[in-house]
């Protein structure tokens, strides 16, 4: 008879070391907004423009591709809704999405002046990046009603999901650039790498044009899991139907499970990553 024996220490430490990333996250609160609110004046407060370079880059990107659209240089899907608007809207949400994905890596870098000489916990750092990035959502949810209202558009019952959309959004950045944290911290390469894999991956989402309805480029819109999400946000501030929304029912418990995976080897591999890059 074959006896099989069942080792639960690593079970067991993995639920110790959550434990143990929540108690600090928690008593870490105050810290973290003290960081945030560092970082945010540092960022606004030295810039003649202020607060407007929040939309910057949403604006900029949405006058060149309606500029495509209009003038005829690129054919593209007919949408539901007035382009313009589909674009701003669709670019403001995919903005939110880089950015929590880069927010872990940016808000350790930030720190790394202190965190080698100060005694802490360094989930304050994770924490005011979360700070930070719903400080300025919320700034890109003003263009975002400017829009609406310049364009007439009502957003009928469907808006009331449009909180968890975003929080998905934020929740599955969160947990990939939290998961690709310690090789970011130790490697430029990641940071760089992440901008320039989103912006491939955004013509294959319907941020700034509609999903093509035939060839091989439907296709891939149709497996993209982020094209539902990105309709569906889209689609909840105008009043239109949902997009496969049975895909929440994968996307919040996957993204939960990476994001608590991705805290647990971060805090182990933190004291070696801050060894590293202090000396």
């Amino acid at each position: 008879m074959k006896i099989v024996t069942y080792d639960s220490r690593s079970k067991t430490n993995f639920f110790k070391e959550l434990s143990a990333i929540f108690t600090d996250v928690i008593n870490s609160n105050f810290i973290a907004k003290q960081l945030a609110k560092r970082d945010l004046k540092a960022t606004y407060r030295q810039s003649l423009l202020g607060f407007f370079w929040a939309f910057m880059p949403i604006v900029m990107q949405s006058v060149v591709w309606i500029f495509i659209s209009d003038s005829g240089i690129a054919q593209f899907q007919e949408t539901a809704i007035p382009r313009p608007a589909f674009i701003i809207i669709g670019t403001t949400l995919w903005t939110v999405l880089l950015e929590s994905i880069n927010g872990p890596i940016n808000s350790i870098n930030s720190s790394k002046s202190i965190i080698s000489k100060i005694n802490f916990p360094k989930e304050a750092l994770l924490l005011s990046g979360i700070y930070k990035l719903l400080f300025n959502a919320m700034l890109k949810m003003i263009l975002i009603v400017f829009i609406l209202f310049f364009f007439k558009l009502s957003p009928g019952t469907t808006l009331v999901y449009f909180p968890l959309y975003l929080f998905i959004f934020i929740l599955l950045g969160t947990a990939i650039g939290v998961l690709l944290a310690p090789i970011g911290l130790l490697y430029t390469d990641i940071g760089r790498a992440i901008p320039i894999i989103m912006q491939f991956l955004m013509y294959a989402t319907p941020v700034v044009f509609a999903a093509p309805t035939n060839g091989t480029f439907s296709k891939i819109f149709a497996y993209n899991p982020l094209s539902p999400l990105i309709n569906s946000a889209r689609n909840c501030l105008v009043g239109l139907p949902l997009d496969n929304p049975q895909l929440l029912l994968y996307i919040i418990p996957i993204s939960t499970i990476v994001l608590l995976l991705g805290l647990v080897v971060l805090r182990n591999s933190l004291p070696i990553i801050i060894e590293k890059i202090s000396s």
